[in-house]
């Protein structure tokens, strides 16, 4: 799959949300449109300021995880015809930013995805 970086954006809580369009042909006139919104977090003390983790529980988030995760969002739609390819991709980049791209863009985020991340990892 071929991706293409459409927009970055750097957020307030300095991290790069990066929009891509990983949408692929499925037939002559047809294409499965996909919006993919990536973000890599640089795993730091200084991410968990809102809720203080011991260096025990810091070490250990780093163990599972490496010294960085990616949060990832895709939305897809499929059998788009060739004419309205570029228009329902734009909607979609619309939708994700109004909606959900103010609260990844929050000082909270990264360090709450992060824990998120590593709780499912240890389940």
């Amino acid at each position: 799959m071929e991706q293409r970086i459409v927009k970055t954006i750097e957020l307030e809580n300095g991290h790069t949300l990066v929009l891509s369009d990983l949408s692929r042909k499925i037939s002559e006139d047809a294409y499965v449109v996909v919006m993919q919104a990536s973000m890599e977090i640089k795993i730091a003390k200084g991410l968990f300021l809102d809720t203080p983790l011991s260096d025990f529980k810091f070490q250990d988030i780093l163990g599972v995880l490496g010294d960085k995760t990616v949060y990832e969002y895709k939305m897809e739609r499929n059998f788009i015809l060739n004419h309205e390819k570029d228009a329902v991709f734009n909607h979609m980049v619309e939708t994700y930013i109004k909606n959900l791209g103010q609260y990844v863009a929050k000082p909270g985020f990264p360090g709450k995805f992060v824990l998120k991340e590593y709780k499912n990892r240890i389940k």
